[in-house]
């Protein structure tokens, strides 16, 4: 027997659906990828599920292959200082990639960081980039995230404040970049001071 459950049949409407509009979402990463780039640049592939069934998946590109630190370090650490983790390190397990030839989802084997697929929020651009072929495509980009309860963020966690105000102002700051748009912000160096000292004062 069942019982007639509204939240769970909202659900249906989007289960499988992929996120495609700017904003907030919170919900669960349920899988962190440890990821090199062809040209040895090192970060963590997140997939993402939106407590109402959405799913994305994003990349957090962290350091070069010279070890040299990039933009996503700091977000990086941002999601770690909101998921309250000291350290995370890969670990050999099983991931989801798309096949393209045989187009579905197969299971292989990978390195993954399990301590990170936790309950998160999310903030979430769209750009344009430059497909192989030429042509102009449109992807998700994580541009921040928060605590899923207290939708704090990093600084707020890192300052033991207990009431949210920067959520608001960086959900309104959220934008699509247009294809010249977007390289500029690829290639705009990013101030990745504020997580660099942060061992001596960690409010967890």
């Amino acid at each position: 027997m069942y019982q007639l459950d509204v939240n769970e049949a909202r659900k249906a409407d989007t289960q499988g659906n992929q996120i495609k509009e700017i904003g907030k979402y919170i919900g669960q990463i349920t899988q962190a990828e440890d990821i090199t780039a062809k040209t040895g640049t090192k970060g963590v592939a997140l997939s993402f599920t939106s407590n109402a069934g959405q799913k994305t998946k994003v990349s957090i590109y962290t350091m070069k292959a010279d070890g040299s630190k990039i933009g996503g370090f700091s977000m990086l650490n941002a999601l770690m200082t909101c998921l309250q983790l000291r350290s995370i390190a890969p670990k050999a397990g099983t991931v989801t990639r798309y096949d393209y030839d045989t187009k579905k989802d197969v299971q292989e084997q990978g390195s993954v960081f399990p301590e990170l697929c936790k309950p998160v929020g999310i903030l979430l651009e769209t750009e344009d980039f430059a497909k192989n072929d030429g042509s102009t495509g449109t992807r998700m980009v994580l541009r921040g995230v928060f605590q899923a309860n207290s939708e704090l963020t990093a600084s707020e966690i890192l300052d033991r404040k207990t009431t949210p105000e920067a959520l608001p102002k960086m959900v309104a700051a959220l934008r699509h970049h247009p294809l010249k748009a977007a390289r500029a912000m690829q290639l705009a160096p990013r101030d990745n001071s504020g997580f660099d000292n942060m061992d001596s004062d960690i409010p967890f």
